[in-house]
């Protein structure tokens, strides 16, 4: 049966998972503002939206995979999408941010009945491509399941992890966990090549052994710790951000995960800065 999909967030993430819906039959419309992309979007037959508020109208579902918890916040609560939405339908918030955000949108949206999900993803674009990202799922346990015909269509496993706001959490502790992965694994690459081992080789090597880990696996895959600092630093530095701003604001404690984290945030935070 074909949706009513709506998608802000046509980038890295975002992309294959409109590229997968399409084949899949649904009706798909997008907000985008590069003019090359809205050429590209229409000639594979995507909608494209003029504005927020008319790509969130007469949809069942619209999906939310911008880069930033502020750019939800902006277009969610300041830029009239929820208001938009019609009753009975469904947000998706796929961008990794504050299980606090997702809860104010939600109390933005219940009086309007409009239904609110957090379904973070664990992978990259390639997994979204494939349709094997995992989606980690916070809401509702019918707005869950009312969601999982559109999740089917680019995630696998889909896993409703608890309420709302528990995507986020699951992800964010995952990517916490993977910045100190990072950073043991950079660690341990250092010593090898001290030992004389080439890294790489090494990585390949433990694919088998108990030192593995997703971090080494991604190593051996393109060769070096340097090519995966420079594809995976800014997701895994924005990430680590936003869990730490959680836990102060919650009042917990991220022990350990934070000081194993602290060389890489250390050394990824001057190109942070550089990007504004």
């Amino acid at each position: 049966m074909s949706l009513r999909i709506g998608v802000i967030g046509v980038g890295e993430m975002g992309r294959p998972l409109v590229d997968r819906l399409v084949a899949a039959g649904h009706s798909v419309a997008a907000y985008v503002r590069r003019p090359e992309l809205k050429a590209e979007l229409a000639a594979m037959g995507v909608e494209i939206a003029p504005s927020v508020e008319a790509l969130a109208r007469g949809r069942e579902f619209v999906i939310l995979y911008v880069y930033t918890d502020d750019q939800v916040k902006d277009l969610a609560l300041e830029g009239g999408l929820v208001e938009a939405m019609d009753a009975g339908a469904s947000l998706i918030i796929h961008t990794t941010g504050s299980p606090l955000t997702a809860e104010a949108i939600a109390a933005r949206a219940e009086p309007r009945g409009v239904r609110v999900v957090d379904a973070a993803g664990s992978g990259g674009p390639a997994k979204v491509a494939a349709g094997e990202v995992t989606m980690l799922v916070g809401g509702a346990a019918e707005d869950f399941e009312r969601c999982r015909a559109v999740l089917d269509v680019y995630a696998d496993p889909v896993l409703h992890v608890g309420p709302l706001g528990a995507g986020q959490r699951f992800k964010l502790i995952n990517n916490v966990m993977f910045g100190a992965h990072i950073q043991l694994a950079l660690e341990a690459c250092r010593v090898a090549r001290e030992f004389g081992i080439d890294a790489g080789e090494m990585a390949r090597a433990f694919a088998t052994c108990s030192g593995d880990s997703a971090a080494m696996r991604i190593i051996s895959a393109i060769g070096s710790p340097e090519a995966l600092v420079k594809g995976a630093g800014r997701f895994v530095y924005k990430d680590v951000t936003v869990a730490a701003k959680l836990a102060a604001e919650l009042g917990a404690d991220l022990g350990l995960l934070s000081t194993v984290t602290e060389p890489l945030m250390a050394m990824l935070e001057p190109t942070q800065s550089a990007h504004g």
